[in-house]
């Protein structure tokens, strides 16, 4: 009697220890081994019911160096908490207990860290998971593994990942072999797509990650309703390597790549080339658009009308070719580079003058370019003409005091700023001239990098 009065009272003692979040380890060994009737998951769970977190995480603590789902629920605890070094420690001692969801879990941090060389390790012994599997080939893809794309593809094609599967099929991820049969279809619809919107130019989109490939279907898809999209033709994302495009730049500097890589594929028909990659500044580099897996359609519709002939209207590098002295013929739709002083007779001077400007014929015989000043005339249209098309000052040039660029508008655009307008009376000069300022094809860049 005497025995089973200290049992009962011991049991009294620990679970008030318990709820009081006072028990000690020692103590909690004693009591899973004496109490019969209640185990210590149980024990959790009443804990959580009860809303006691503070008893929960102590005992949990204790529990969980010997019980791999404890330290499971204690690692998404602190995940959850974003506490993640703590979610990292508590992953890890579950998966020293063979926890097979703490390894995806962890894998998955590391992920967003971009910590990929810490997956493998994790993953690899239980390739034949499903969700494992779909995190093995994300991160072979930005790593550029096409050995293990290739060697696993029929695994990934089985299962919960078929759908996995038939997306990267459709981003030709997969063998030249297998991509054949794909890429002719596409070819021909695109075709048929591309005559259908009569575009002036066609543009192949790839990509160096899954993120990066669904985040070029998504902008082809935005893109397709902007007035841009009458001219411009944007192709299914196609992976590429990260390692293969050997790209050199920081995360706050201009994407700059290798593009002497291009003449190993013999599947692009286009004239130019998108190429999305992980982090950097988005640019055009003549026939090649490089911008980052976070660029939204603002950015894209930007940089895309570099391509047909547009130039920016924000201040341009001092060394820019086109600010070094006043342009010989018209070179953009947007823009003119042009002397802002001139002695002479008026009517003379605006008829030279608009023979150097694209936009000419849409400027009104009403709107003056040239005003009095001394013994000559300055060029810019009025402001009080600043609803009109002619000729206003713009930043492009102002790194370089020996030249003025002037642009159609008095308004500020999305050439300027990403976040601004695309203005309609630059589709209308557009019209005027679909092709004439096209910018060179990407054989240009290639021709470029392999003279190096």
């Amino acid at each position: 009697m005497v025995i089973l009065l200290s049992l009962y009272l011991f049991i009294a003692d620990a679970r008030e220890k318990i709820a009081n979040a006072e028990i000690t380890r020692q103590q909690l060994s004693f009591l899973e081994t004496l109490d019969l009737f209640t185990d210590t998951d149980e024990r959790l769970v009443q804990l959580l019911a009860d809303g006691n977190n503070e008893a929960w995480l102590h005992l949990a603590k204790h529990h969980g160096d010997s019980n791999a789902n404890t330290a499971y629920q204690l690692a998404e605890y602190f995940r959850r908490d974003e506490q993640i070094t703590s979610a990292q420690l508590w992953y890890q001692v579950a998966i020293r207990q063979q926890h097979v969801a703490a390894r995806i879990a962890l894998a998955n941090i590391y992920f967003k860290q971009q910590q990929y060389v810490n997956i493998k390790p994790l993953l690899l012994p239980i390739a034949g998971n499903e969700k494992a599997l779909a995190l093995l080939y994300k991160v072979a893809l930005y790593q550029g593994e096409l050995a293990f794309i290739e060697d696993h593809k029929n695994m990934l094609a089985q299962g919960g990942n078929v759908g996995l599967y038939n997306e990267l099929e459709h981003f030709a991820v997969f063998s030249d072999s297998q991509r054949q049969s794909e890429e002719k279809l596409e070819q021909h619809i695109e075709k048929k797509t591309n005559k259908n919107l009569a575009c002036s130019v066609d543009v192949q989109l790839f990509a160096t990650s899954l993120k990066g490939l669904r985040h070029g279907q998504q902008l082809m898809s935005a893109f397709a309703h902007h007035k841009l999209a009458k001219y411009i033709c944007l192709r299914t994302p196609k992976y590429i390597s990260e390692k293969a495009i050997n790209c050199l730049h920081g995360v706050s500097e201009n994407i700059s790549c290798n593009a002497s890589v291009w003449i190993t594929r013999n599947d692009i028909t286009s004239r130019y080339l998108g190429v999305i990659v992980e982090q950097g500044g988005a640019n055009v580099d003549h026939g090649i658009m490089y911008i980052d897996q976070d660029d939204n359609l603002d950015v894209l519709i930007h940089e895309l009308s570099h391509f047909i002939g547009f130039v920016d209207e924000y201040p341009l590098p001092k060394q820019h070719q086109k600010c070094q002295q006043v342009q010989q013929s018209p070179f953009a739709h947007n823009l003119v580079v042009l002397a802002d002083f001139y002695l002479g007779e008026r009517e003379k001077l605006r008829a030279s003058i608009l023979s150097q400007v694209p936009w000419r014929n849409l400027i009104k015989p009403s709107t003056p370019i040239l005003s009095k000043y001394q013994q000559g005339w300055t060029l810019a249209t009025p402001v009080k003409y600043q609803n009109e098309i002619g000729l206003f000052t713009t930043a492009s040039c102002n790194k370089q005091r020996k030249t003025q660029a002037f642009k159609p508008l008095s308004s500020r655009t999305k050439l300027e700023y990403f976040e601004l307008y695309f203005p309609e009376r630059y589709l209308n000069i557009i019209e005027l001239a679909p092709k004439l300022f096209l910018m060179p094809s990407y054989y240009f860049n290639l021709r470029r990098d392999l003279a190096y």
